[in-house]
């Protein structure tokens, strides 16, 4: 099934593809996604489904999603990703395992990324 719609996931599916321009950027059981999203534009999707208060504002994804005959270098959500760092505008990222048949293409999930060392940009993203 192919769809936008992340109820529709939540109450039909087992698993999950998150994509990204044309790529899959974020794969695994369905809770284990809504429960733990591990890439920037996963967490970020999901952050944006209606459902809080009555009024209270939807959360935006900053940026334009790019044109796919010109994907930027590296992951092609690095201009709209607020954890981005250098490495991420360079290639396009491996799928990284982060727990039991889920994994994610972002090089948040490279071990050993440890707070605060270089290429972090906020808190504990292993946690994430």
């Amino acid at each position: 099934m192919i769809t936008h719609d992340l109820g529709v996931i939540a109450e039909t599916a087992d698993r999950v593809a998150v994509m990204y321009a044309g790529r899959i950027i974020e794969a695994g059981p369905v809770r284990a996604i809504f429960r733990a999203p591990a890439h920037p534009y996963t967490r970020a999707l999901l952050e944006s489904i209606p459902g809080g208060r009555p009024g209270q504002r939807l959360h935006a994804i900053e940026g334009s999603v790019p044109m796919l005959d010109a994907l930027p270098p590296g992951c092609a959500f690095n201009p709209r990703c607020p954890d981005r760092f250098e490495r991420c505008t360079a290639e396009p990222p491996p799928a990284y395992p982060v727990g039991a048949g889920h994994s994610a293409r972002c090089y948040l999930h490279d071990v050993p990324l440890q707070p605060g060392a270089p290429g972090t940009t906020t808190g504990d993203h292993a946690a994430r």
